[in-house]
């Protein structure tokens, strides 16, 4: 992270209550065993645990430090306990990929009975990270990491927790290769943390729109221009999203509402995060400023609307460089929505 941020974004904390409540992912290397006995005794969960692997050079080289052995023993303590959990491994390419992350997943699916899901998502580096031994996926090592997770759920089909495994949308973007079905990621225990995150938006939006279009008296077909800003990752989502079913501009939705096309022009802006820069292209690490300045490189005044997502909020309304809810849609001159970042939202601001 930059410096000069607010505090709260620099604690790495470990409060199993926030992974309760919120899904935050927590390493259980700092949790003490009357924490451990009050989620097995009141049954919180699940949790959300961030893994890595079970490897202790490997682990200690994650972790910066050799206390992290004590997140293993917990995990095994909430396992034998039958806490739910949703595990993440933050995969770094040459350190716990390949013959580690098999490692990992062989005892994770042999040995313990409570894991409800495990995501696999590449590291995220940004333009400040110090690490020089950290580096980014590309098309080629993503296409790997996916070919190997196939072959690794069909040869331990058996198995029913080989079928929990999953990868982040990030490694199918990345590698441009199609995304499973949403019927792949069983219930989207991880949606949050972006597994299966864009089919789900994708079947929402195909399935709302189709409905706002079936009902189109009920709607506004009037001549509109509208801009959709999004990041990098989110503009190719989108972009995939108003060509299906009922997606404004293709024939079927035009057979929809008897042959006439409402009268929208549809753009999207991929905001780059120049903020963090590095690999970071998710929409939810968009700052105000980065949107800020790159619609200052456009002519807004040919947009109706203006459409900004809300997970670039935190709860208090501000984005990651403290800009407020308030001053981003002011700036727009009343222009710019914020809008959920989900697939029947879109639909709904677009009919």
């Amino acid at each position: 992270m930059p410096p000069g941020l607010r505090q709260s974004l620099y604690i790495k904390d470990d409060d199993f209550m926030q992974s309760y409540m919120y899904g935050n992912f927590i390493t259980l290397t700092n949790i003490s065993d009357s924490d451990i006995n009050k989620i097995t005794r009141y049954k919180i969960e699940p949790l959300h645990v961030s893994l890595h692997s079970f490897d202790k050079e490997i682990r200690n080289l994650i972790f910066g430090n050799e206390k992290n052995a004590r997140g293993l023993k917990n995990l095994k303590i909430l396992d034998d306990n039958r806490i739910k959990m949703n595990i993440q491994i933050v995969l770094c390419p040459s350190v716990n990929d390949g013959n580690d992350l098999e490692n990992t997943l062989d005892i994770l699916i042999n040995n313990y009975q409570a894991v409800r899901s495990t995501a696999i998502v590449p590291v995220g580096i940004t333009k400040f990270c110090k690490k020089s031994l950290l580096k980014p996926f590309n098309k080629k090592s993503a296409s790997e990491v996916i070919n190997f997770i196939n072959r690794y759920k069909k040869l331990n089909a058996k198995n029913k927790n080989a079928s929990k495994i999953y990868l982040s949308d990030e490694f199918y973007l990345i590698a441009e290769k199609e995304l499973p079905p949403v019927k792949y990621y069983g219930r989207l225990y991880q949606v949050k943390n972006g597994i299966g995150k864009a089919a789900d938006f994708l079947e929402q939006f195909s399935r709302a729109s189709i409905k706002y279009l079936e009902k189109k008296e009920q709607y506004r077909f009037e001549r509109e221009n509208i801009l959709i800003v999004t990041s990098e990752y989110g503009k190719g989502i989108i972009a995939q999203a108003l060509k299906l079913p009922g997606g404004f501009i293709n024939k079927h939705a035009a057979e929809k509402i008897n042959g006439s096309l409402p009268k929208k022009k549809i753009d999207v802006l991929a905001v780059k995060n120049m903020f963090l820069g590095g690999n970071v292209k998710v929409t939810g690490l968009l700052t105000g400023s980065d949107i800020i300045k790159q619609l200052e490189k456009i002519n807004m005044d040919i947009y109706d609307r203006i459409l900004a997502p809300e997970c670039i909020f935190n709860p208090d309304g501000l984005t990651i460089d403290n800009y407020s809810r308030d001053t981003i849609i002011k700036y727009g001159g009343g222009r710019i929505s914020v809008i959920a970042e989900d697939g029947k939202s879109l639909a709904r601001n677009l009919a």
